[in-house]
């Protein structure tokens, strides 16, 4: 009788805690989506966005009434087209900060997924056509812009300061279902070399390079959000091309849409470290490594959790074989009322090829910037701590001779 007595026990206890688990876990699903929900309603939205009282839940209907909009605007293209010719870039305008903006035009390349993407290139005010200048490219988040990104991530007087010209690339189009202007990272035809996104960023910087003289060692690439995610996953397409990269509020390669709380109604998922390091090396090679990457990311952040920048960073620290238990510096600070520690990670006694910036305090957008939409000055200026990080990371030299042309992939 005791026997049985503490059989019924033990399953007691073990139904007990089943049933504390799913407790715990509804209520974090709870307070994940109303996370989500006070943060929409902290940002004003676009007049064509609609309302998003449910949060997350509401992913898929803004979505489609994304795509509808889309299409929308895809017809009103093809009727301007018509009438005025928008495949010429526009004439270069000057900026307030004294350099000179130029607005460009990729065009629908041949490999498959490839579109017609616009851009903008900003040249410093010391810029020199004879000089071979670094470019930066950066990719703006889920409904934004070119502009919006350029505004708010204020790298334009950076580069009057430093010497190097940025690249704002604009998503432009798009196929399927997504919240407005997103990058489709999670979107396997989308992040392959060769084809798509990925492949469509990388010819704009070979179509700059046919117009001003580019430093192929000194070519960087950084993202807010979706265009995190997209960065992320250049520095793995391209890791021979791009020197060194940043995500801001990203997410790991070959993730899911389950891994960002609008894809995760349900609650949020991510894929173990193993597969990130697998999908990574599928693509690079066991022998490749991706550029080394800056991530910044806000332990409040709502929509993207912040373990998706410490799996980008345990994925990283898997292809360079880096103890991330052992950090090679770290420093800590307040700023603008906004908690950071800075951690670096590297191998042996060589430069760090990993560096985190993780905050308390903001939300889900740009740190320490310009005032704007998905915004937040009042915290560590994350373009100061990117650009240092790029300086340090030129292209490896032994890279620069390996480089082979892409495997284009054929339209089936």
């Amino acid at each position: 009788m005791q026997a049985l007595w503490n059989r019924l026990k033990r399953k007691l206890g073990l139904w007990r805690a089943q049933v504390e688990r799913k407790k715990q876990e509804q209520a974090r699903a709870l307070r994940r989506r109303q996370r989500v929900t006070d943060w929409e309603k902290s940002h004003e939205r676009d007049p064509d966005e609609g309302s998003s009282a449910e949060g997350s839940a509401c992913a898929f209907c803004e979505a489609a009434r994304s795509w509808l909009s889309g299409q929308w605007r895809r017809l009103a293209a093809v009727l301007s087209r018509s009438i005025r010719r928008l495949f010429s870039p526009s004439a270069p305008q000057d900026t307030d900060s004294g350099g000179v903006l130029v607005n460009g035009v990729l065009r629908r390349q041949s490999y498959p997924g490839s579109r017609r993407r616009r851009f903008e290139l900003y040249l410093p005010s010391s810029h020199r056509s004879d000089s071979a200048t670094p470019l930066l490219m950066v990719l703006h988040g889920c409904r934004q812009d070119s502009a919006d990104i350029r505004r708010i991530a204020d790298f334009d007087a950076i580069a009057d300061r430093e010497g190097f010209m940025v690249v704002y690339p604009f998503v432009t189009g798009y196929s399927g279902l997504r919240i407005r202007n997103c990058w489709g990272w999670w979107l396997r035809n989308e992040i392959r070399p060769g084809a798509g996104e990925v492949q469509d960023l990388w010819q704009i910087v070979e179509q700059i390079k046919t117009e001003v003289s580019v430093d192929d060692r000194r070519i960087h690439i950084a993202g807010l959000s979706s265009g995190g995610g997209m960065a992320v996953a250049a520095m793995v397409a391209h890791h021979d091309k791009f020197a060194s990269g940043a995500a801001v509020a990203g997410v790991g390669y070959s993730e899911t849409a389950r891994a960002v709380a609008y894809g995760a109604p349900g609650g949020i998922a991510f894929k173990p470290i193993e597969q990130l390091v697998a999908s990574m090396q599928s693509v690079i090679g066991e022998s490749g490594r991706p550029s080394p990457i800056f991530v910044a990311h806000s332990s409040d952040d709502p929509v993207v959790d912040i373990q998706a920048a410490r799996n980008i960073r345990d994925s990283w620290a898997g292809c360079y074989a880096i103890d991330v238990s052992r950090p090679a510096l770290q420093s800590a600070g307040v700023t603008g009322g906004t908690s950071w520690v800075h951690t670096g990670y590297r191998e042996s006694r060589k430069r760090s090829a990993i560096e985190t910036l993780f905050m308390e305090g903001p939300g889900h957008g740009w740190y320490g910037g310009r005032a704007g939409r998905f915004s937040y000055p009042d915290a560590p200026n994350i373009s100061e701590f990117m650009w240092r990080f790029f300086k340090r990371h030129p292209l490896h030299a032994g890279l620069r001779a390996q480089r082979k042309p892409p495997q284009v992939q054929q339209a089936s």
